[in-house]
């Protein structure tokens, strides 16, 4: 099986949530992340106008490994989509999605400068540089040839 990846910002770390077990065996615990991966055009930086926050969840030993990672952490989470099916009380079939992070990666060293003053700075590629001609200068026309 091949892995989902996603790569953004860390914009959110939930704590820990405790879902009681219905056997009366431990409870399942479970945490969310939620990472901003919203597209930027790599020229001018600008944001794409969809935005995209998805939100993954953690579970068991997994929740720990987020004390590792704060808020605007570049990082890739490795994921996989579970489906549930559901009859509600009316007996309408419903069917509900979940993204399980299963691991989390940084992907840069984290900056001493607040988020806000950091810049991402795009520099175009050096072309070969001709100094201009300053005006009034002779043309030479004759050819070698």
């Amino acid at each position: 099986k091949m892995a989902n990846t996603i790569t953004g910002k860390i914009s959110y770390i939930g704590p820990i949530q405790e879902i009681p077990s219905k056997n009366g065996g431990n409870p399942f615990v479970k945490r969310e992340v939620v990472i901003d991966s919203t597209r930027f055009d790599p020229y001018t930086g600008e944001r794409d106008k969809f935005e995209n926050f998805p939100m993954f969840e953690f579970s068991g030993d997994r929740c720990a490994e987020l004390n590792n990672f704060q808020i605007n952490d570049i990082v890739t989470v490795s994921f996989e989509i579970q489906g549930r099916k559901w009859i509600d009380a009316q007996g309408k079939t419903k069917y509900i999605n979940s993204i399980r992070g299963y691991k989390i990666e940084a992907r840069q060293q984290r900056s001493s400068q607040p988020a806000s003053q950091q810049q991402v700075v795009y520099q175009q590629p050096q072309q070969n540089y001709v100094p201009p001609m300053p005006p009034n200068t002779p043309i030479q026309d004759e050819l070698p040839f």
